[in-house]
């Protein structure tokens, strides 16, 4: 403890290490060790801790432990994408998301982290079902999966008829190739996401 006299000055290059050593908020000038910092009563499961403070806790912790097997390849593409703002809620998010049941997951290990969504918009011509190419952005069709939005009508009796809905064919890293379920009696147009994961 060492008490001091005037205004307190403390140089630029000296003062990382003050606020680590020292209480930065000295009271009658005087100036203390400052203890190491405590940790939080939830992390030590102490008293006034809620059962859902407890189940996040748990849950937490559980896909930490869950993204210590990820392989290295796996580690690197989700550090890749970081996004571009370096929010910290971005690690946050997937930490739970990668543990979360029923969110599309690729594969077992915590891989449900969405990358990217993008929408396309395409023409499904009258006729019979042909094949119709679409350019998309550069994607990895193995952590991808495309919804599709629209349908045409199939017209069997007159004033009378059944949709006739788009499917894909096959997804590759800069087309997607869709086609009509069956016969098409007017051109529709359709559209589909691709929802790629990390």
């Amino acid at each position: 403890m060492a008490k001091f006299e005037g205004t307190q000055n403390i140089p630029s290059e000296w003062l990382d290490l003050y606020r680590a050593t020292l209480n930065p908020h000295p009271t009658g000038n005087i100036v203390k060790k400052r203890y190491p910092y405590r940790l939080p009563k939830m992390q030590k499961g102490g008293k006034g801790v809620s059962e859902a403070q407890k189940k996040q806790r748990e849950r937490f912790i559980a896909i930490k432990n869950k993204f210590k097997t990820l392989s290295r390849e796996e580690r690197r593409r989700w550090y890749e994408n970081e996004p571009p703002w370096s929010s910290f809620l971005w690690y946050y998010n997937y930490f739970i998301m990668s543990g979360l049941t029923g969110n599309a997951v690729v594969g077992d290990k915590g891989g449900g982290v969405i990358k990217s969504i993008k929408h396309y918009t395409f023409t499904m011509p009258a006729g019979d079902p042909v094949n119709i190419t679409v350019n998309i952005d550069t994607i990895d069709p193995n952590k991808a999966v495309v919804f599709f939005y629209g349908a045409g009508v199939w017209e069997f009796a007159e004033g009378v008829g059944i949709n006739v809905y788009p499917y894909l064919v096959s997804l590759n890293s800069s087309q997607a190739i869709v086609r009509a379920s069956m016969h098409n009696d007017q051109a529709a147009g359709c559209s589909f996401s691709v929802i790629e994961y990390i």
